[in-house]
């Protein structure tokens, strides 16, 4: 994470770090260092100890509640783990807080409401040439949050990372061990997320054992997709 140089006074700089919630300390930390190091105040606070020493791996299953739907078709849109996500909301970042679910949002309106690209573009701030690619990554996304099971969610994520790999493959991006890697690197993220799916549903992965083992069935055409996993739509 990159530093951040302080154009305000130090005794505002203190004042302000006092009222922040512990979790959010560790961001200020994090990203205020080595600026913060330099404030001989600080050493008054001494709840702040240890705190640049912030684990960005640091999981939440303890929470009562996961992320929302929103938030998940945020994490998939952006391409985001789900338990990454997690642990960058409620911390001040409001990318993760706003903007991504904001994106999210105006993307399902673009959806319902039959915008072109150029509107699409203009709502994103973003240049028309990369909608198609956003666009596909929300329907991607939809299909992966809103599939019927976890198992069904796990198996619609695989067959897209799976299918970007080989994508890469095609282009001459990927070969021989290189893709192997890939392959089992996404399938691990995929495994993570359904993970996180399981306990926030307060399930067990052998509730899914044998749908897990079974042909998924799925009409990809139906939800909008080819065989490629591209989708079909305009």
């Amino acid at each position: 994470m990159a530093s951040v140089r302080l154009d305000i006074p130090e005794a505002q700089v203190v004042a302000l770090v006092q009222q922040l919630s512990p979790r959010a300390k560790q961001a200020v930390m994090q990203m205020l260092v080595p600026e913060l190091a330099e404030l001989a105040m600080l050493d008054d606070l001494t709840d702040l100890d240890d705190l640049t020493d912030y684990d960005e791996d640091y999981e939440f299953w303890d929470e009562e509640a996961g992320m929302t739907r929103q938030q998940l078709l945020a994490a998939e849109t952006f391409h985001y783990s789900y338990a990454n996500y997690h642990n960058h909301l409620g911390i001040g970042n409001i990318r993760y807080d706003q903007l991504m679910p904001n994106d999210v949002d105006t993307l399902e309106q673009a959806e319902q409401e039959g915008w072109d690209d150029a509107e699409l573009a203009e709502a994103l701030d973003l240049e028309e040439k990369y909608v198609p690619d956003m666009r596909l990554s929300y329907r991607r996304a939809k299909a992966v949050v809103d599939a019927p099971t976890p198992a069904e969610s796990f198996r619609r994520g695989v067959r897209f990372s799976v299918q970007d790999a080989l994508e890469e493959k095609e282009k001459g991006k990927l070969t021989g061990e290189k893709l192997v890697e890939r392959i089992v690197g996404q399938i691990c993220y995929r495994a993570a997320d359904l993970a996180y799916v399981l306990n926030m549903r307060d399930e067990r992965l052998s509730q899914y054992s044998s749908e897990l083992r079974e042909e998924s069935g799925v009409d990809w055409e139906d939800l909008g997709f080819d065989q490629a996993g591209e989708s079909e739509q305009a």
